[in-house]
């Protein structure tokens, strides 16, 4: 069990203790527990095995039992206790965004509203409770049509949480000689709907008798021959198919790919005379995936991108790309420090990189108009940059172990698409990264002009989280992002991938539309502690299924490509 996933269980905790016990005091030191661990990267295992959980900041002896209950088990007692008293339609009330904890409590407790219909056919008393008003009222009811729309959807970072333990189950079963994840999870999606998984095995009624037993399972829904559906509590599905070992490879390839990919391998079976079923490909073994692409006549597709964009005709032909991987990166851009948001120093931050094998460090704290955020004045710029010059003096290194860590600033793009630095400010650091953090209500025209008018800046070096968008969460400012990008490609910004599972933007689908009019793509963590450098692992995610290679990704380069990138910039661009 990770920190990050410890945390999550004590966050949902804090929910349903407010929410549903009424006992906000020991719902906060829950909250403020969970916030601590989750920007702390701790061991918690390690942790747990030397009984250490309370060297962990903010984590006491009642918290650090709760930990340790849930490394040892895998769950918690309390956490299983209160979701059991806890209404199933809260949950989609918790999804609401701007629906805070004690506003979900009042309408818990004095309105007994428990559910999507209840709050909906509650409309117009709403707007009475203290503390709400007409206008808190429609916002609420927006976001509940939005969580309406999303239900029974995660985001891809929660549901391999499950999946993964799903896989490492089935492979325990007596029976399974192997079990993949397929579908959407294993295409990267980011929002994805169910979790799928397919097994070889020589028993699949015994396996899949088992698998039933895991979540709330209904007879006929989703079942066929081979195969079952299990729902959680919040509408999420896990799909399930069993296959005899000979089949497994044309069975896992159908359940990945998607409707377009899986129709394109079916007619090419066709075209040899082949049929190409749910679970095989004829009379053909298949135990592996490579064995059915072969009998197909091509190459084995990455299952990032097996979404029906060319990729069956470009394994034909030879032609599918090197894709970028994680051990590619030799840095990142888009950090976050102590000096705005952060939960980590300069120091710690570029220790943090160093010993993930990176060669150099982007640290781009917020802006001054980002006052919510800790946003820095050009004054603390100047003592940052001063830090950060001194640390690069002390510990980068020469030769070929030198790191850098390279001077940025993540500005606030203004209403007018201005940055919110002065010019003389804005020069001094060795990249700008530029994003939108306010005045979402503005028209698509509006807010397309706003970000091309930011790209035509000569100091903006990297566009920020291009929509604004928060998956699961909100969808967005409007805008024409295809225009924004050929901007960018005419002015020489690079658009970033940001990386926060929460947001993973550029969207592949744009992302890819950057690489072919030659937009470099930085993977960008948004990191606000050591542990969130890992972030970069979702954008790669983006990166793949956008079809990008390494040199593509501007955190690929080497260390002295990036300054010498940086340096042309600054001198090209100069006003």
């Amino acid at each position: 069990m990770t920190a990050a996933e410890a945390a999550a269980v004590l966050a949902e905790i804090a929910m349903l203790l407010e929410v549903v016990g009424g006992d906000p005091f020991r719902a906060r030191a829950y909250a403020s527990a969970a916030r601590r661990l989750e920007g702390s990267g701790a061991d918690v295992e390690g942790l747990a095995r030397a009984g250490a959980l309370t060297s962990i900041p903010g984590i006491g002896e009642g918290i650090a039992g709760i930990i340790d209950e849930m490394v040892r088990t895998g769950r918690s007692g309390l956490h299983q206790r209160l979701m059991a008293e806890t209404p199933v339609g809260l949950y989609d009330l918790m999804r609401i965004k701007g629906l805070g904890t004690k506003r979900l409590r009042a309408l818990y407790a004095e309105l007994g509203i428990d559910s999507l219909d209840a709050l909906e056919e509650a409309a117009g008393r709403i707007a009475g409770l203290a503390g709400f008003g007409a206008k808190t009222e429609a916002k609420i009811l927006e976001g509940a049509a939005y969580v309406r729309e999303t239900r029974g959807k995660r985001r891809i970072d929660r549901a391999l949480e499950v999946a993964e333990r799903l896989v490492e189950h089935v492979r325990t079963l007596p029976g399974v000689s192997s079990a993949e994840l397929a579908g959407e999870l294993r295409r990267r999606m980011e929002i994805v709907a169910s979790i799928d998984l397919v097994a070889a095995t020589d028993r699949p009624d015994e396996v899949l008798a088992a698998f039933r037993t895991l979540g709330e399972h209904t007879a006929g829904a989703g079942d066929r021959e081979g195969r079952v559906e299990v729902r959680f509590s919040d509408g999420f599905a896990a799909r399930f198919a069993c296959v005899a070992p000979e089949r497994f490879g044309a069975a896992l390839a159908v359940w990945t790919g998607s409707a377009a990919h899986v129709q394109a391998l079916a007619a090419r079976a066709a075209e040899r005379g082949l049929a190409l079923g749910a679970d095989g490909l004829g009379t053909v073994a298949t135990p592996t995936e490579e064995a059915l692409y072969a009998a197909l006549g091509l190459a084995w597709v990455p299952p990032e991108l097996r979404e029906g964009w060319g990729e069956v005709e470009a394994a034909a032909a030879g032609t599918l790309p090197r894709l970028v991987e994680p051990g590619d990166l030799r840095g990142t851009f888009h950090c976050h420090t102590t000096y705005s948001d952060g939960k980590a120093t300069v120091a710690e931050m570029a220790e943090g990189a160093r010993a993930r094998g990176w060669r150099y460090l982007g640290i781009a704290d917020h802006s001054q108009a980002a006052s919510y955020a800790g946003g820095l004045t050009p004054q603390a710029v100047a003592k940052q940059q001063r830090e950060i010059d001194a640390w690069n003096r002390a510990h980068g290194g020469a030769g070929k172990g030198r790191f850098r860590v390279f001077k940025g600033t993540e500005a606030d793009i203004l209403a007018d698409g201005a940055l919110d630095f002065p010019d003389a400010t804005l020069a001094s650091f060795d990249y700008v990264v530029g994003s939108i953090h306010s005045a979402f209500q503005r028209s698509e025209r509006e807010q397309t002009d706003r970000l091309i008018r930011a790209v035509q800046n000569p100091r903006l070096t990297i566009l920020g989280h291009a929509t604004g968008r928060l998956l699961l969460g909100r969808s967005g400012y409007p805008v024409d992002v295809r225009a924004v990008i050929d901007a960018a490609a005419e002015h020489g910004v690079a658009v970033e991938i940001n990386a926060d599972p929460a947001r993973l933007e550029l969207d592949w689908r744009h992302a890819r539309y950057a690489a072919e009019r030659g937009v470099l793509v930085p993977i960008n963590p948004d990191a606000h502690s050591v542990g969130g450098l890992d972030n970069v692992g979702w954008g790669v995610n983006v990166a793949r299924k956008a079809w990008l290679g390494a040199r593509g990704v501007l955190n690929t380069w080497q260390l002295e490509e990036v300054e010498e990138h940086f340096a042309q910039r600054k001198q090209a661009r100069t006003p």
